[in-house]
């Protein structure tokens, strides 16, 4: 890519950027008309809300994996399409919370993009490596062509948090189920941030093991 084209690429993610971030938060009662008027009465314009509404999420995930120029706009876009999947097969009623659910979805995607770039991404993080898996596991009950419905997987992952050591679960449903802020979280448990980063690296590697157990169960 050209110096100009490569400038141009980053102008735009940078406007891109200011334009999502202007977008307003989803308000919990606003979320909750939203997904009764979609699910309960298939509403394309509820649909179509929570998708436009949620697309700051997407930036937000994009950002932090740290793309070259590049990239940077086919990453977006595989994670607005993780997004809209997400949507379409997220289930309210099995009280997860959305983001959570769409967080792993759209840095799948992602994930998988940059994978197929660089064949085996160096220094992947312990919960890059489970959101690819998690990616890639099938359900046993589907045809085994096709990717697992989310739901079935984090079921899972909520089966395997129990199974963790009481101070790293704590950790891990405390900073990723519920989206706590670490610092909250740390001075609550009583502990340093980087002993709570140790918690949930190690929680990350742990829940990670089970799921290949799982997957390795399934073949």
């Amino acid at each position: 890519m050209s110096r100009n084209r490569g400038e141009t690429v980053a102008a735009f993610a940078d406007e891109l950027f200011k334009q999502l971030s202007k977008i307003p938060l989803l308000t919990p009662s606003e979320e909750r008309r939203l997904w009764a008027a979609y699910k309960d009465h298939d509403s394309l314009e509820a649909r179509q809300e929570l998708i436009y509404r949620y697309q700051p999420l997407v930036c937000k995930i994009v950002s932090i994996l740290k793309p070259s120029e590049q990239v940077y706009l086919d990453l977006f876009q595989e994670g607005v399409v993780g997004l809209v999947e997400a949507v379409e097969r997220f289930e309210p009623q099995r009280g997860f919370k959305f983001s959570t659910y769409a967080r792993f979805r759209i840095k799948g995607r992602a994930l998988t993009y940059l994978q197929k770039l660089v064949k085996h991404p160096q220094n992947m993080s312990e919960s890059d490596q489970l959101t690819l898996l998690i990616q890639n596991i099938p359900d046993p009950d589907q045809d085994p062509d096709e990717h697992a419905e989310d739901s079935f997987l984090l079921d899972r992952i909520y089966e395997c948090v129990d199974e963790l050591p009481e101070k790293e679960k704590n950790a891990f449903v405390a900073v990723v189920l519920k989206e706590e802020e670490p610092k909250q979280v740390a001075k609550r448990m009583k502990i340093s941030r980087s002993y709570l980063s140790r918690l949930l690296k190690k929680s990350w590697k742990r829940i990670r093991d089970m799921l290949v157990d799982i997957r390795d169960d399934m073949y």
